[in-house]
């Protein structure tokens, strides 16, 4: 399932940037693509113009002042990308994603381009570590939630908790947070941060319903965030994806989370390191089939015959499923075919502030 998925994912990708630079170059004479490129390389030759069509995406974003093109093609480009990658991916995986713009002056050769590319140094931590540094020692990160409901009826049984940063900053949305967080060597720090803050504020909803902490290998292992979370109505929703062997390590603390009362969610389910085979090792309570699945479902027929296949083993292992991305009434209508026993998603509800989520007295 998860193979069909993510090469069905990546197609998408790759037609996707195929358009955006059509209208990102739609101001520019374009030669023809250079073949037998390595995978996720786009490399198109091409000379700016006068932008003479105000209503194009160049001259909107130049105001018809072609001086600024090459300004204007590296921010739409990497804009755009990231925006589609979020889109087909998610938010969460997406933030794992590298969308870097380079432009060469003249014609040079095919080679010293991709020795060039190979070389690039990764993005540094500059005033964005600033910030997140501040985040985590004085505060500003905000904690939202959004709800999970059983399948198909809607129910409201419980929230996942979501952060942002700062409305307004360059780090308000997660993958902005969660990717700066990556690049400064700060991920561990980050989350245990988000958690803590998410239990502390998240408590005003138990045991009205449950609620899901995000948590990685790095984040459990931390003593005190653990036996705070051992506790009935919380879900420890494990967010990496990780070898078996290294998965079963996991399994005394996960024994530890379960005797206090908490519950365990796999995320992510079907694109990530042999899924099926890591739900039999941790035995979650539930699993969360990964976005991608669900938005793929429409679009790739064949999936939906690796889907029943992999639902129902994973209802052998007595395993409950959520679906999570679900959007449109389409999706609602699709799923009822399978045994899915929860959902999340737009269609339920966008993440809100937790006060507006607290259980009417």
């Amino acid at each position: 399932m998860g193979a069909a998925a993510v090469a069905g994912a990546l197609s998408e990708l790759d037609q996707g940037v195929a358009s955006i630079i059509g209208e990102v170059l739609s101001g520019s004479e374009r030669s023809p693509l250079p073949r037998d490129l390595p995978p996720g390389i786009w490399l198109i030759p091409y000379r700016s113009r006068t932008l003479d069509t105000p209503d194009n995406l160049n001259g909107r974003l130049l105001g018809g002042r072609p001086e600024n093109h090459h300004v204007a093609v590296l921010t739409a480009t990497t804009q755009l990308a990231g925006q589609l990658a979020r889109d087909i991916f998610g938010s969460a995986t997406a933030a794992l994603a590298r969308f870097r713009v380079h432009q060469f002056p003249g014609y040079p050769d095919l080679q010293q381009v991709l020795q060039t590319l190979e070389s690039a140094p990764r993005l540094g931590c500059t005033s964005a570590e600033v910030q997140l540094q501040t985040l985590l020692h004085q505060g500003g990160l905000r904690t939202l939630v959004q709800p999970i409901v059983r399948f198909p009826d809607g129910q409201l049984l419980g929230y996942e908790a979501l952060t942002r940063g700062p409305a307004g900053s360059a780090l308000e949305r997660a993958d902005q947070l969660f990717d700066t967080a990556a690049r400064c060597g700060l991920s561990r720090e980050l989350e245990i941060a988000c958690a803590w803050q998410a239990l502390e504020q998240g408590k005003a909803l138990l045991p009205h319903y449950w609620l899901t902490i995000n948590l990685s290998s790095a984040g459990l292992t931390d003593d005190a965030l653990r036996r705070a979370l051992g506790r009935p109505g919380i879900v420890v929703e494990i967010t990496e994806h990780l070898p078996l062997n290294n998965a079963r390590a996991l399994l005394p603390l996960l024994d530890e989370l379960r005797a206090g009362g908490a519950r365990v969610a796999l995320d992510d389910t079907g694109c990530g390191y042999a899924d099926l085979e890591a739900a039999k090792a941790l035995q979650p309570d539930f699993v969360k089939l990964c976005i991608t699945i669900i938005r793929s479902l429409g679009r790739n027929p064949p999936l939906l015959a690796d889907l029943a296949q992999s639902t129902a083993t994973l209802k052998g292992m007595g395993i409950e499923i959520l679906a999570e991305g679900v959007e449109h009434v389409k999706e609602v209508e699709t799923l009822r075919d399978f045994p899915i026993d929860y959902a999340q998603g737009w269609r339920y509800g966008r993440p809100q502030p937790i006060e507006t989520a607290l259980p009417v007295a």
